[in-house]
């Protein structure tokens, strides 16, 4: 009996930086090819959507390892490992996240920022970092502009798993990943002002409590993906909280940032809500007019008023 021999599928080798695949990082932050400036291309091959793929897993990568070194290099982001206790060198368990310097000392103003589902520590958007910013698509922008409000800044790390194969467990903690978003409920209520969430799944029902409900509807705002126009308020009582329109999904942190800051600044204090109300009214206010005004604007009521 006659058996075909395996045939060995060789595995693709990719450029090991940003230019080796032909892209440059400009200065205002926009990943483009060098040679016609337009941004990533996916499909190099037709058709080939596992070596497209693959390639496109290895480039940003790359772009992952930039936001890092940008974030540590320009805004002074610390990398702390997590346990504390934890020895990366005996390839004991653990992760990492990202901290300001003074973020476990301030008595001041501190922002946690959380990655979504399958995004990297410190990034919002694959594609946004790809088409748009590696600035806006990730969370540099956003940090920039905290840290000059006088915010410490903490970037956590809730995709970043250690994970020991064929081992078993003793415990088994368990996390829905689309459930991130209410975590801060339970923890740190006491001590939270203001939500801000992006495209947030999680659902009221899951809230045990009527004091951490009524936390959720004064304290959580959701922008969510909408055919209402940008800012309109979503109905969906799903959700327990203000949800407002943010239209395309993986621009909601780009396109919506200035109102989320502008929610938090509300109830960190930082920022007068009634600004906006103040504008509006005298906008809204009676315009002193002069004689000769008055007379023209008479004459003309005049003309309208016939017949």
């Amino acid at each position: 009996m006659y058996r075909r021999k395996p045939k060995k599928v060789e595995q693709p080798v990719f450029p090991d930086t940003v230019e080796e695949f032909g892209y440059i990082v400009k200065q205002n932050g926009e990943i483009r090819s060098k040679e016609n400036d337009t941004p990533y291309e996916f499909e190099v091959i037709p058709k080939d959507r596992p070596y497209n793929e693959a390639r496109y897993q290895k480039f940003i990568d790359l772009v992952g390892d930039l936001v890092e070194e940008r974030l540590q290099k320009d805004l002074h982001f610390q990398k702390v490992i997590v346990p504390v206790t934890a020895d990366p060198s005996k390839n004991e368990p653990h992760s990492y996240i990202y901290m300001t310097p003074g973020a476990l000392t301030t008595t001041d103003k501190l922002m946690i920022l959380f990655p979504g589902h399958n995004n990297r520590v410190g990034q919002w958007s694959k594609r946004v970092m790809c088409d748009e910013n590696i600035e806006s698509g990730s969370m540099i922008g956003v940090s920039r502009t905290l840290q000059a409000q006088g915010y410490e800044v903490i970037i956590l790390n809730s995709n970043g798993n250690f994970w020991v194969d064929n081992k078993p467990s003793d415990t088994l903690p368990l996390s829905s990943y689309t459930q991130y978003d209410i975590v801060p409920v339970d923890f740190v209520k006491a001590r939270v002002r203001a939500v801000a969430m992006a495209n947030s799944a999680h659902t009221i029902d899951l809230i045990e409590g009527a004091n951490k409900r009524t936390w959720i509807i004064d304290n959580v705002v959701n922008w969510s993906v909408g055919e209402q126009a940008k800012g309109e308020i979503v109905n969906d009582r799903r959700f327990g909280c203000t949800c407002l329109s943010a239209k395309l999904a993986d621009f909601t942190l780009p396109t919506c940032l200035n109102e989320m800051l502008h929610f938090i600044g509300v109830k960190m204090g930082d920022v007068d809500e009634t600004e906006n109300e103040d504008e509006e009214a005298a906008g809204d206010q009676d315009i002193k007019l002069t004689a000769e005004e008055e007379a023209e604007l008479a004459e003309h009521l005049d003309v309208v008023s016939i017949g």
